[in-house]
């Protein structure tokens, strides 16, 4: 039996949001200075771009391993590792030991897999079995995008003001961690186990559902497109999060102007907000009844011109961050709709393993793109991210324009909206 909202789904959709805000609260506050933090213990953008390829090659290799677990040992175990783990970074990186620095980033990518498949599956998993509209998946999904923005915007302004009053750039790190321990309390406190596949031989059962989810990839050319749309645009955003700061200092350079500490986590905050706008319009286009793979190919082509702005306007430092802005709101488009996206496509069943393997071709991609950082120009790397998202972009406008897709979407959304 379907149900709507009331009581009981407003309780569970704000625990829910509630740990997924706390946790990405964690995750934001590592992103306004972590480049910085790094140049300051004497570390090139080379030596820094390996740090972040470990970072992705743990997520790869080890994250698909440990997100098929999940659905045999249980989501919330997993999320409680996610805890462990993310903190346990954090607090490494405030030492400037190089491979302390690696194994950091190691246990960084293993947590980025899990954030990226657990959280999601958990809430979906939970949301079905509680019997609550379909409908509401997409709605829960785009209010967190826009509290996530609220909670971005915080962590950046959180951060700068933490580096000023402690006159380090590593105190962001500590606020990180110790939000994480905050976010494990919660999880252990009040959120319910639920798995994918039986607990029984165990094993076994993980190696079941890794080649179920392959299985599923393989004979879906729906979740194939979605890989695809996943791959472009988050290797073009992991790229970004890598460059902006270097693209705005070269910029600001090129521009003859100088600023020894740059404000980077007030413009963090105001990137935040332009992502949360992104997904104010996602919610406003899908109630207009805009489909959500067409709203997914919008974002996509619009990140393209966004990277081909930053390519352009190199030497103008105003330009730049527009630029810089401009894509920050595409992300706020994009992971509604592909969140909504997966609901509807990936079979519950292998739904943790089947997202943990379309995470591996974007960490490869990222991978194969910063090792080139010290031979291809910023630039360069900004224009091969504008052709990939504008070739993801057509990918799904075309899929989004398949007459038979068109009809079945009209369909589920009367559907939905009887249910509601």
């Amino acid at each position: 039996m379907i149900t709507t909202s009331g009581d009981v789904f407003s309780k569970f959709r704000n625990n829910y949001l509630a740990v997924y805000l706390t946790v990405m609260l964690s995750d934001w506050l590592q992103g306004p200075y972590l480049y910085t933090l790094y140049e300051s213990y004497g570390f090139g953008m080379y030596e820094i771009a390996v740090l972040f390829i470990v970072g992705f090659v743990s997520s790869a290799v080890f994250g698909t391993v440990v997100a098929n677990t999940a659905d045999v040992w249980g989501r919330k175990r997993m999320a409680l590792l996610f805890c462990c783990t993310s903190s346990t970074a954090s607090l490494i990186r405030l030492s400037s030991n190089y491979q302390f620095l690696i194994i950091s980033h190691l246990l960084s990518g293993l947590s980025t897999a899990l954030l990226y498949c657990v959280f999601e599956a958990w809430y979906i998993s939970q949301h079905q079995r509680k019997g609550f509209a379909p409908a509401l998946i997409g709605a829960t999904f785009s209010t967190a995008i826009f509290l996530n923005g609220l909670v971005a915007i915080l962590a950046g302004i959180v951060a700068n003001i933490a580096v000023e009053w402690s006159k380090s750039l590593a105190a962001p790190f500590v606020v990180s961690a110790c939000s994480l321990i905050f976010a494990g309390l919660m999880i252990s406190s009040s959120w319910e186990e639920n798995f994918g596949e039986s607990k029984t031989n165990a094993s076994g059962s993980i190696l079941k559902s890794m080649l179920e989810g392959l299985v599923v990839l393989k004979n879906d050319t729906n979740i194939l497109s979605l890989g695809l749309a996943q791959t472009v645009f988050e290797c073009s955003m992991y790229t970004f999060v890598l460059l902006y700061t270097p693209a705005l200092e070269q910029s600001i350079k090129n521009s003859g102007t100088t600023k020894e500490l740059l404000p980077l986590g007030y413009l963090f905050s105001a990137m935040m907000f332009c992502t949360m706008l992104g997904s104010i319009g996602f919610k406003i286009l899908s109630s207009k009844g805009v489909a959500t793979d067409r709203l997914l190919s919008i974002a996509l082509l619009i990140a393209g011109g966004s990277f081909c702005f930053i390519a352009i306007n190199a030497n103008n430092t105003t330009y730049t961050v527009a630029s810089f802005l401009l894509f920050e709101a595409t992300t706020g488009l994009y992971f509604p709709s592909i969140g909504t996206l997966r609901a509807q496509t990936i079979p519950e069943q292998n739904r943790t393993g089947v997202m943990a393997f379309l995470r591996v071709p974007m960490n490869f991609a990222v991978c194969a793109i910063l090792l080139r950082v010290n031979t291809l120009p910023v630039g360069q790397i900004f224009q091969i991210c504008a052709l990939l998202n504008f070739a993801g972009g057509l990918t799904i406008l075309w899929r989004a324009l398949d007459p038979v897709r068109q009809v079945a979407y009209t369909a589920a959304s009367t559907q939905e909206s009887h249910e509601l």
